[in-house]
């Protein structure tokens, strides 16, 4: 249906020619007719053929179709009446002109196109004249504001498109922290660890782990690709999620490297804990996690706690948070800083909950990162 109504501006110009014809317009009327159906014509289905799909058409061949219309209004000039096949055409360039132009020269002769189809009607005298010459700019005026009209729904798409595909990459940027940042920066730290022993079964254990956290992370690389190739509409995140606590012991016991590394869930109210705030505590404690490896090193004291306590928010219907904090004492330096795409990431995650993220150095001349989720939603007020 789309495609059949970009075409309806062919439809009036048999009509118009033939009517013209059995009328007995006069041989000028006739001739600029046959010229300009010949010359404009197979251009304007050219350029409407091409511009299918978004594409930019040909518009030197556009400028010169305006270029013939204008001498084709100069035996419409002294012809007795007005060409309706002319005009017609004329209105049609107009609109593809005001869409599409992006030079001063195209803009001058969508100019004088337009200006030309008013003055030529009026040259038939104050009587008549004048009156089609109003109606000319009438029907000149709708045709630039239908083709400015295109040409802003145009650059308005191009702009949903760029800033869908910078929207995109930024997820898939998330998305490869979230699935692979983890598991690499494990991998350096066990190679690290590995390089310095000469023990047999110290450099076996750890080259197992590093093969188990390759092999981790090449799946979720593949699940994300496939996932993204068979749905790239969708916009959640696809990496492995907690959906309860026992998630999140496991992610942290299963933290490779760690000396000393303490976990503390007293105080925790399972049970009002929403399903959607366990995901975002599952990422927050993985991006704690690998940062530790990545700045502190390995052999760092490590404390992980979760509680629920009381909140003093304004405008929450529950006055209860669920907190996260994984500190860690000074470290003698890991693998290197990271790109803070991480943190960000996370800040976007907790902030769509309505909570906070904090992170930043502790007493004891370590690190510490935070982060307080209300448990109910915000009072609508």
């Amino acid at each position: 249906m789309k495609t059949v109504i970009t075409w309806l501006w062919l439809l009036p110009l048999p009509l118009t020619f033939l009517l013209e014809l059995l009328t007995g317009s006069g041989w000028p009327l006739v001739i600029a007719n046959l010229f300009a159906l010949a010359t404009v014509l197979p251009i304007l289905v050219l350029t409407q053929s091409r511009s299918t799909g978004g594409r930019v058409p040909p518009l030197g061949l556009l400028s010169l179709a305006a270029l013939f219309l204008l001498l084709a209004l100069v035996p419409v000039a002294f012809a007795s009446t007005l060409s309706l096949t002319v005009t017609w055409l004329s209105l049609v360039t107009v609109v593809m002109l005001a869409r599409w132009f992006a030079t001063r020269t195209q803009l001058l002769l969508l100019i004088l196109l337009s200006v030309g189809n008013v003055v030529e009607p009026g040259l038939m005298g104050w009587g008549d004249g004048l009156t089609l010459a109003f109606g000319a700019s009438t029907v000149i005026v709708v045709s630039l504001s239908l083709g400015l009209l295109l040409r802003m729904i145009d650059r308005s798409l191009i702009e949903r498109h760029a800033t869908a595909a910078e929207a995109e990459r930024r997820r898939m940027a998330t998305e490869l922290h979230d699935l692979v940042a983890h598991e690499v920066t494990g991998i350096v730290v066990l190679s690290q660890a590995a390089t310095r022993s000469e023990d047999p079964r110290i450099l076996k254990t750890a080259l197992g782990k590093i093969e188990e956290s390759g092999t981790r992370a090449l799946d979720e690389i593949r699940s994300l690709v496939s996932n993204t190739a068979s749905d790239s509409s969708e916009s959640g995140p696809r990496a492995p999620v907690a959906s309860n606590i026992q998630a999140l012991l496991d992610r942290a016991k299963s933290f490779a490297g760690a000396q000393d590394l303490s976990i503390d869930i007293d105080g925790t109210d399972t049970e009002a804990v929403p399903s959607s705030v366990w995901p975002v505590l599952d990422r927050v404690l993985s991006e704690a996690l690998t940062n530790i490896r990545r700045h502190a090193g390995a052999e760092v004291p490590i404390i992980v706690r979760l509680f629920t306590t009381a909140s003093a928010r304004p405008g929450y219907r529950s006055g209860h948070d669920i907190v996260l904090t994984v500190g860690n004492g000074p470290g003698s330096g890991g693998i290197g800083s990271g790109s803070g795409t991480g943190l960000r990431g996370l800040a976007a995650r907790v902030d769509h909950l309505g909570g906070d993220l904090f992170a930043g150095p502790s007493q004891d001349g370590g690190w510490v990162l935070e982060t307080r989720i209300p448990l109910t939603s915000r009072v609508q007020g």
